[in-house]
C-alpha cells in the first residue's frame, strides 16, 4: 500500500482537533496521513508572531492553500482539502452571493464547494488534487448529533441539555439546523449552557471532548455531507 498524505486547512482549533484526534486515526488505517494546519490570519513581524484561526476573508484561505500546494504539491499522492464552517462564512468567498440564493442547504454548500474548486484550479491547484469541504453548518453540528453527550463535559447540567435536545427534536436532519445568529448550533448550545463559550475555543479540550464521546461512526451516520467528504478522502487510499 502506497502512502497518501492529505493537507486539511482548518478554520480553528475545534476543526483541527477533530482532524487530529478523530479523522486522522481512522484514515491512518487506510495508509492515509492527514496533516491539519490552521489558517493563518495575520503576521506581526515586530514580535515575530503568526496569528491563526477564524479567517475573516477569503484571502487568508486562498493564500494558505496556494502556499501548501507550492510546498507539497510536487510530491506524489499528496492532496488538499478544507474544513471550514458554512456559518458566518466571509462574504467574499467565491460564489457566495449565488450560493446563498439557494434555499436547500445541500445545494448551497455544493455551489460554494464548486466555486472554491474552480478558483483554486485557476490559482494552480489541479482539480484532482483538491477536495474542498464546508461544514453544515458549523462544528457544533456534530455535538447536536447526540446532545446528551454534553453532560459528560458539563456535569450537573442534565436539565439544560434536555431542554436543548427538545428544542432540536423537530429537525430530522441535524445538518439542516439553521445558521442564523439565533439558530446556529453553537448559539443553541450557548442559550442553555452559557459556559460553553468558555470551552468552545479551547486549544485542546471542550467541544472535541464531546465529539469523541459521540464517536466518529455515529457522527457519520447522522451527517451525510460530512460522511460523503470522508468517503472521498478514504477513496484516495492507494493499493
Amino acid at each position: 500500500m502506497s502512502e497518501v498524505t492529505i493537507y486539511c486547512l482548518c478554520e480553528g482549533y475545534s476543526e483541527q482537533n477533530f482532524i487530529q484526534r478523530m479523522v486522522s486515526p481512522a484514515l491512518s488505517r487506510r495508509g492515509i496521513t492527514v496533516i491539519a494546519p490552521m489558517v493563518k490570519t495575520r503576521r506581526d513581524r515586530k514580535v515575530g508572531r503568526v496569528y491563526k484561526g477564524g479567517g475573516d476573508t477569503f484571502h487568508h484561505y486562498k493564500s494558505d492553500l496556494r502556499r501548501l500546494y507550492s510546498e507539497h504539491g510536487q510530491r506524489a499522492n499528496v492532496y488538499f482539502t478544507t474544513l471550514i464552517d458554512l456559518y458566518a462564512l466571509p462574504t467574499d468567498f467565491p460564489g457566495y452571493t449565488e450560493a446563498y440564493q439557494k434555499g436547500d442547504c445541500y445545494q448551497k454548500v455544493a455551489a460554494l464547494e464548486d466555486s472554491l474548486h474552480q478558483i483554486m484550479e485557476e490559482e494552480g491547484i489541479p482539480r484532482d488534487r483538491f477536495i474542498p469541504h464546508f461544514e453544515l453548518h458549523e462544528f457544533e453540528t456534530l455535538l447536536l448529533v447526540e446532545p446528551e453527550a454534553l453532560t459528560t463535559l458539563f456535569l450537573g447540567k442534565d436539565t439544560a441539555v434536555q431542554q436543548l435536545a427538545e428544542s432540536i427534536a423537530r429537525f430530522e436532519n441535524v445538518e439542516e439546523i439553521n445558521h442564523t445568529p439565533e439558530g446556529a448550533p453553537s448559539k443553541r448550545i450557548e442559550a442553555v449552557l452559557p459556559v460553553y463559550k468558555k470551552y468552545k475555543g479551547s486549544q485542546t479540550n471542550g467541544a472535541i471532548n464531546v465529539a469523541e464521546v459521540i464517536g466518529l461512526d455515529t457522527i457519520r451516520q447522522k451527517c451525510q455531507h460530512l460522511n460523503a467528504w470522508l468517503e472521498r478522502l478514504e477513496a484516495l487510499s492507494v493499493e
